[in-house]
């Protein structure tokens, strides 16, 4: 199979793949594709090599894919969990974004040079400006 065979392949299995996904498959999809951007980016660099399309699709990804994908199923689910009086449905919206809030802290820890191994306490100290209260 030739370069131009292989390509137009690969282009249709992602088509197929994102024809077919769910929307939480099609996040799983997004970040898949952002994390490969950034790797390629990386390489780049480390090999002296010009980045800016990579960089360009990762920052893509972000601001139109990821963002945009995610806010739109937790509206979903919070509307769905309305409509039929769902609590449990709700308890996924939370998980998903405990989990972003955690990852959030985790990278605030980590820029100020405080150990990964440091849990906040009541209070999450985001700038000097304020902070941000622990839930």
């Amino acid at each position: 199979m030739n370069a131009r065979n292989l390509n137009a392949y690969r282009n249709l299995a992602a088509q197929t793949a994102v024809s077919e996904a769910s929307p939480i498959e099609l996040i799983v999809l997004v970040y898949k594709r952002l994390i490969d951007n950034l790797r390629l980016a990386q390489k780049a660099m480390e090999e002296g090599k010009e980045n800016a399309e990579q960089i360009s699709k990762a920052l893509d990804l972000i601001q139109k894919g990821l963002l945009a994908a995610l806010y739109d199923w937790a509206i979903r689910e919070i509307l769905k969990s309305r409509l039929k009086n769902s609590p449990e449905i709700l308890s996924g919206v939370i998980e998903v974004f405990r989990n972003l809030e955690a990852a959030w802290v985790e990278i605030h820890l980590m820029r100020s040079g405080a150990s990964g191994a440091d849990k906040p306490s009541d209070t999450v100290h985001i700038s000097a400006a304020g902070a941000i209260p622990a839930v």
